[in-house]
């Protein structure tokens, strides 16, 4: 019984948690019985629509109604927009937005009832071969009379395993179908639009840039429908966005979080494009094919505020062509098992369009006049549990692994990629959630990749990885939402590969542009380490350019509960953290296991990409 693919699967139930996820509910009957009525506001979370009309003529009662926003909400309006909260004013919104933002579905008291819904749902409808989580989900009550959508959004990351239930399930292979696949998929659980790549302006000054939306639904689609919600109205997207300048440092801007009930955001429903505010993704091909997507245009603004005079900067990019789609994991599916997992394809090579580039930090703009980017756009539905009674009572049998991951990319001199990555396990403890005076050590462990030939062929490769230096994470992009956790990060990466890969890249060192490091947050609430990379050969020869993205290495739920309302002390700190299943569910997993070997190989058999994940 015990197979690979039995591991395998147990493997990867227990580790799809590490994403943040969102969840489904029940709708809003019974939330008088969980006592929501009776429980006190949170101070960060006012009711947002305090105007009696959203559409008042009257400017000053308007300009009132978006006064009386909670503060965290109204900042990241107003960074959507580009502007300071205290500069925001109705006149740089335009009235059908205005409208949607002090109307009702966009209240706090909208967003907790969503919440509480939900958690009366998970409460209400216990699944079979899942340990109880009802004190968690009871103790998140006590605040959800009352959200902002960024605390929405936070507290549905602290739900933890059953987060998938209601979304639809992913098939058992990937098969997608261009140009429609580039659209994102607004009844997935997540999803996200991803541009990462370097690039040197005219006076030969190096930048690492990243521009990311990540979406994320905040109920599944049954529920959403009971409370009148679009599928935009249910979005919570993100915006990532950071500029590294080579030899100097790494800026993040402070991460936003904004609801699709704020009329903000907008989804291309047939090709790739979105935008936030004035931040956007756009398309401009017909999009009559796979690559029929150029130009595509990048414009991002943000603020880091880590620093006594915070920085400003923005980008306008414009790609004209790019390599071909290389599809990650089996053919897409990364993996797709019982229902969960992600689907993902990557364009490397994009090439920067130099008559129109720009990157514009703390008031002074340079024109770009080389870059190469990677785009990846990645959607499912993840969680820790699976949807079968065979897969949930497998999840039981085996110890749940830690939530993170290491991630590559390198796009090398001649029109040549690899990207890699490797999952967070048990075997490397002492490697995660640092905070010592001294680094770890050298950490050496398996990786699965991809290489792609300068014909846009690609060829699953395996390699080894040594993490050999490690950074201390000093930095953050807002102090007051999410302080520095002087976690060790990896800061250099050797890398191997075989005889699949050409000789002259076989062996390669990856080196971040700055020597500051690149850390920085989640809006839910999670830190990671992202940024552009010098790829290096055994001599210090330049071999290109990549990425490198580590995360899962901190400790953040501290934080993360007291920005939902929650005290972080040792009681909260217990409820909130691995709860593993009691002795009498392992045995009767056990047993059911046992009398349905079967069923689980049948599930088993059907799965796609199973075997990358150890």
């Amino acid at each position: 019984m015990h197979d690979d693919r039995f591991d395998a699967l147990t493997r990867f139930v227990s580790r799809v948690e590490s994403r943040r996820a969102l969840l489904r509910g029940a709708g809003a009957v019974g939330l008088a019985s969980l006592g929501l009525a009776k429980m006190p506001a949170l101070s960060l979370a006012q009711d947002a629509s305090p105007v009696a009309s959203p559409m008042a003529d009257a400017a000053t009662g308007a300009q009132a109604g978006l006064d009386a926003l909670d503060p965290d909400t109204k900042d990241a309006i107003a960074r959507a927009l580009w502007t300071t909260s205290d500069a925001l004013t109705v006149a740089d919104i335009p009235p059908d937005v205005l409208s949607q933002i002090l109307g009702p579905k966009n209240s706090n008291t909208a967003f907790g009832l969503r919440m509480g819904a939900r958690l009366l749902e998970l409460i209400a409808q216990p699944l079979s071969f899942v340990q109880s989580y009802s004190p968690r989900y009871e103790e998140l009550a006590t605040v959800s009379q009352s959200l902002s959508a960024h605390q929405a959004y936070l507290l549905s990351n602290l739900i933890g395993p059953e987060q998938s239930r209601g979304f639809p399930p992913l098939p058992n292979q990937a098969d997608f179908q261009f140009p429609q696949r580039h659209a994102a998929d607004l009844t997935s659980q997540i999803g996200w639009y991803f541009f990462v790549g370097s690039a040197v302006a005219e006076d030969g000054q190096e930048y690492g840039l990243e521009m990311m939306f990540f979406r994320a639904s905040l109920v599944p689609t049954d529920l959403a429908k009971t409370l009148e919600l679009s599928d935009v109205e249910n979005q919570i997207v993100e915006l990532h966005f950071a500029v590294a300048r080579a030899g100097e440092r790494h800026y993040q801007a402070k991460p936003i979080a904004i609801a699709g009930t704020t009329g903000l955001l907008t989804f291309e429903t047939d090709k790739l494009g979105a935008t936030m505010g004035k931040n956007s993704i756009t398309s401009s091909g017909s999009q009559a094919d796979a690559g029929d997507i150029y130009p595509i245009r990048l414009q991002a603004w943000g603020q880091d505020d880590g620093e006594i005079t915070p920085v400003t900067f923005s980008i306008d990019l414009t790609f004209t062509g790019g390599k071909g789609i290389l599809l990650q994991g089996a053919d897409g599916c990364t993996p797709c098992c019982d229902g969960l997992g992600t689907l993902y394809y990557s364009v490397p090579g994009l090439a920067l369009d130099p008559d129109v580039s720009t990157l514009t930090i703390d008031g002074t703009t340079a024109k770009l006049k080389e870059g190469t980017f990677w785009f990846d756009h990645q959607w499912g539905t993840l969680a820790s549990i699976g949807r079968t009674e065979v897969v949930r009572a497998a999840n039981n049998l085996s110890p749940a692994s830690p939530a993170g991951w290491d991630w590559f990319m390198a796009q090398f001199n001649g029109s040549r990629e690899i990207t890699a990555y490797a999952i967070h396990t048990n075997d490397y403890l002492d490697f995660y959630q640092q905070t010592g005076p001294n680094p770890p050590g050298t950490m050496t462990r398996a990786v699965h990749a991809k290489y792609m030939d300068p014909d846009s062929v690609t060829t699953a490769v395996e390699g080894q990885l040594a993490i050999t230096e490690w950074i201390l994470s000093v930095d953050t992009p807002s102090p007051d939402v999410y302080p520095p956790t002087y976690t060790w990060y990896p800061d250099k990466w050797d890398f191997t590969f075989g005889e699949d890969v050409p000789e002259d890249i076989r062996v390669f060192t990856m080196k971040p542009i700055v020597s500051t490091g690149q850390s920085g947050f989640f809006a839910g609430g999670a830190q990671y380490s992202e940024g552009a990379v010098y790829l290096l050969g055994p001599n210090g020869e330049d071999l290109g350019r990549g990425f490198a993205e580590s995360v899962g290495y901190a400790q953040t739920l501290p934080n993360v509960l007291r920005l939902v309302g929650l005290e972080a002390n040792a009681e909260n700190m217990e409820l909130f953290s691995e709860n593993p299943p009691q002795p009498a569910l392992v045995l009767a997993s056990q047993a059911w296991v046992y009398l349905n070997q079967s069923e689980l190989k049948d599930v088993t058999d059907m799965c796609s990409g199973l075997d990358l994940l150890s």
